[in-house]
């Protein structure tokens, strides 16, 4: 807890750019030397560091790291740090990734799942709320999680689909991880975190600004495998998330509009740039067949100079050589549900209603344990949705 409060102190101190607060925290060799660091030990630490956000960092008070942390824990808000052995390798890699997460609600574990981000204009056209809402709900329907940044249109079209149909969502806030915007998304909020969960970089409390939401779009890219863009004019917020995509060497994905419509100018020049246009959610979760790098979730080395929290072995599933192996060596290394599912395969071609009786899952971990095994090779699927055991 001594150590966690210095994380939470840098997290609670606005004006400094995400990357700077990750660079110094690596240069000092995690936040409790940053904190007690004067001021020309910070310059000369990081050479991107501006002169008032070194008079940010001055600011040594505890007051409000100290109510965030009584906040979090008294409403069950889980705090995360890049030391972490639980914070998301997939978003460790990205260049700058937030110090500090916090969490309300249930992560799925994000490198053994499929996220798919669903973004697209706050201004949605009926078109574009239709094709987010049918976006969200047959990504769903897979297996996969849903992420969004809970705006208006778009945003709020796929994720609102995604838990009508029963799968789960991730909502990444560009406010405080308290604060409900735009208020009248109340709801759609109280429900992600009920059946999901909510992410933000930001404390309970803290005063954020139009910029954090821009900063937002790295988080939902840097969770996410492939990120979908529905609606989005040529300049705009959901350009830049498309733009963080391609920069963290995600998979983008975008539906095609009229070529003299506004709303849709961004995706028409992400298409003509070579993201791959998509008319369902099928379109989307075809890229991923077959995909064996994929369950290959590599730890990312972490550079800050302390230990990490509780490290963890991770064991490695090489698809190609997976007829050397006794079908039981290899299925220890996976999931228990995906385990459960391999297990009730007993024959080829069965319905994903077979596969869940016989697994004893609900329907939805089933869908999302058949999605995985589809991206790691072990499954495929033939017509009319039936499944066949590869492994």
């Amino acid at each position: 807890m001594a150590r966690l409060k210095y994380w939470v102190w840098l997290s609670c101190v606005g004006g400094v750019r995400p990357l700077v607060k990750y660079r110094l925290a690596e240069a000092m060799g995690g936040p409790e030397k940053l904190f007690f660091a004067d001021r020309d030990e910070l310059v000369a630490a990081e050479p991107l560091l501006q002169s008032a956000e070194a008079d940010k960092l001055m600011d040594k008070s505890l007051e409000a790291s100290d109510r965030a942390l009584r906040f979090c824990q008294e409403h069950g808000i889980s705090v995360v740090t890049v030391q972490d052995a639980a914070y998301p390798d997939r978003l460790r890699h990205i260049p700058d990734p937030p110090t500090v997460l916090y969490v309300w609600g249930k992560l799925p574990p994000v490198d053994e799942s499929l996220f798919l981000a669903v973004v697209g204009t706050r201004k949605a056209t009926p078109y574009g709320i239709r094709m987010a809402a049918r976006l969200g709900r047959e990504l769903a329907e897979s297996g996969a999680v849903v992420v969004s940044g809970l705006a208006e249109g778009c945003d709020s079209a796929a994720m609102e689909a995604a838990l009508r149909a029963g799968g789960t969502a991730v909502g990444v806030l560009g406010t405080a991880i308290d604060e409900v915007y735009p208020a009248k998304n109340r709801a759609l909020f109280e429900e992600v975190r009920a059946r999901g969960a909510l992410v933000s970089e930001y404390p309970p409390g803290l005063r954020t600004f139009p910029a954090s939401f821009k900063a937002r779009n790295r988080i939902i890219t840097g969770l996410s495998l492939g990120v979908a863009v529905v609606e989005a004019p040529a300049r705009s917020g959901t350009r830049s998330t498309a733009d963080h995509a391609l920069e963290q060497g995600r998979d983008v994905f975008a539906v095609p509009g009229n070529a003299d419509s506004y709303t849709s100018a961004g995706c028409n020049q992400l298409i003509a740039q070579g993201a791959v246009p998509i008319a369902c959610g099928a379109d989307i979760l075809r890229a991923y067949e077959g995909r064996n790098d994929l369950s290959r979730q590599k730890t990312a080395e972490i550079h800050i100079k302390k230990e990490i929290d509780k490290p963890q072995d991770i064991v490695y599933i090489d698809v190609a050589d997976r007829m050397k192996d006794l079908p039981e060596e290899r299925m220890k290394d996976l999931p228990e549900d995906q385990r459960k599912v391999l297990t009730a395969m007993t024959r080829p071609e069965m319905l994903a209603d077979e596969i869940t009786e016989a697994a004893g899952l609900s329907a939805r971990s089933t869908l999302a344990a058949l999605t995985m095994l589809q991206v790691a090779g072990h499954v495929v699927q033939g017509t009319g949705k039936r499944y066949t055991r590869k492994l």
